[in-house]
């Protein structure tokens, strides 16, 4: 993309007043005359994401504000600046105003969308697809970002998206080593829909989940082994009191499965609440999702295509791998604390 051909179309979205609005808001407006000043110095900063020329240091940051400035603001010049300057400028500036800004743009997308382009996700108020990734970044940031290898160092990416919106709802950079367990992204929020992966298997956040009055689907852990309670069918009516493991022979005779469950083995367990667990047999092999989506609407195969739907995050990740391993060669020591600013940047651009 050409840098002068779409600043106009961007600057249309988001005025100038409402940058400096945010900026105010966040504390990063210019109480002074600076070289940068925080409308300009955020517009290069996103318009830096789509450039297609390597970047991941001050260097190649300063070079594109230098060659941009005049591409976007023709009247104006800025001259002399250096690492230092853009350094400072990047320090002082909170990644919450990055996030401001998002969210605001996010907001007003969501509001012009026309119920019909929800697709079948109308039932809940929005669906959420979450997922992790890890990057491996250079050694000498070990001590910053810890990897669960020795002598490597990595950063967790942990991503909220909303699938029926399409769009990135919440973004979490942690170290390698943080497991995907200790994400946060259950809201107070009811009918809301959340999917995914055994890397967020937790009973606290399912019961969570069913407090707020929201649904969830998830695989079901391999090292779970549900009592069945109850079945939807009276031909499975002997698998009652049964566990998955002791009816390995009759689902031989079965294409899919659909019934309530226990979770917890424990007599003491404080997640007592009954699950739906459904099953379908996938090219051979059993595929289980547990879930507390009890409507008959949502067959067994409701409930795995709803599940598919998880893998539009995934294709988000693979989607921005590129500009992740730019940053990912990050290696000086006042460079590496302005990852979170050029990531920012990055997510409102349109790469």
């Amino acid at each position: 993309m050409d840098v002068k051909e779409v600043f106009p179309e961007f600057s249309a979205i988001l005025s100038e007043d409402a940058i400096v609005e945010l900026a105010k808001e966040y504390g990063v407006e210019d109480k002074r005359k600076r070289k940068l000043a925080v409308v300009p110095f955020f517009w290069l900063m996103v318009l830096s994401a789509i450039e297609s020329a390597p970047r991941g240091c001050l260097s190649k940051l300063v070079a594109f504000f230098s060659a941009s400035f005049s591409l976007i603001y023709p009247c104006d010049q800025v001259k002399g600046l250096s690492r230092m300057a853009l350094s400072k400028k990047l320090s002082g500036t909170n990644w919450m105003f990055f996030r401001g800004v998002y969210n605001r743009l996010l907001t007003c997308y969501i509001n012009s969308l026309e119920p019909d382009e929800r697709f079948f996700f109308a039932r809940f108020k929005d669906c959420f697809a979450v997922d992790g990734s890890v990057i491996r970044l250079n050694k000498t940031l070990e001590k910053v970002f810890k990897s669960t290898s020795k002598s490597q160092a990595a950063l967790k990416l942990n991503a909220k998206f909303s699938v029926r919106n399409l769009v990135l709802t919440k973004l979490q950079v942690t170290e390698g080593k943080r497991h995907d367990s200790r994400f946060r992204f259950i809201t107070k929020a009811s009918n809301i829909l959340y999917l995914f992966d055994r890397g967020y298997w937790n009973f606290t956040r399912f019961k969570k989940i069913v407090e707020a009055k929201s649904f969830f689907v998830s695989r079901l852990k391999k090292s779970c082994d549900p009592l069945i309670v109850t079945v939807s069918d009276l031909k499975w009516a002997h698998l009652v009191g049964k566990r998955l493991s002791q009816i390995t022979k009759a689902l031989k005779d079965m294409n899919e499965l659909d019934v309530k469950v226990q979770l917890a083995k424990s007599k003491n367990s404080q997640f007592k609440t009954d699950l739906r667990l459904v099953g379908i047999l996938h090219e051979g092999k059993w595929r289980f999702y547990v879930t507390n989506i009890f409507d008959a609407i949502f067959t067994p195969q409701v409930i795995y295509e709803l599940y598919s739907k998880r893998w539009t995050i995934e294709i988000f990740f693979q989607r921005h791998q590129a500009y992740y391993k730019a940053i990912a060669h990050i290696h000086e020591e006042q460079e590496r604390h302005h990852g979170g600013n050029l990531l920012s940047a990055y997510l409102l651009s349109p790469c």
